[in-house]
């Protein structure tokens, strides 16, 4: 135990060196960045929360008006050969 006591007092009484002294400033530098970062992805939720809940009323509360299309999007057309043959 006085082994652990005197290795202590002599740490305790030596200099700082100067490389730890200037890590403060990279650490302050890295915490902004991460700070920084968290806030431009919390405004990214944010704006997609958003778009999608205007887009679900934009989609859900307003009337479509008709297209005039009676096949969906990605249908068959009516002239595919495939078509033709089922009729």
């Amino acid at each position: 135990m006085d082994d652990l006591e005197r290795f202590i007092a002599q740490l305790r009484d030596e200099p700082v060196p100067a490389r730890l002294g200037a890590l403060e400033n990279s650490v302050m530098a890295g915490l902004n960045t991460a700070r920084e970062r968290l806030v431009a992805r919390r405004g990214i939720a944010l704006a997609c929360a958003v778009a999608g809940l205007i887009g679900l009323w934009g989609g859900l509360a307003m009337p479509g008006a008709p297209t005039g299309h009676e096949d969906p999007l990605l249908g068959l057309p009516a002239a595919a050969p495939s078509h033709l043959l089922v009729s």
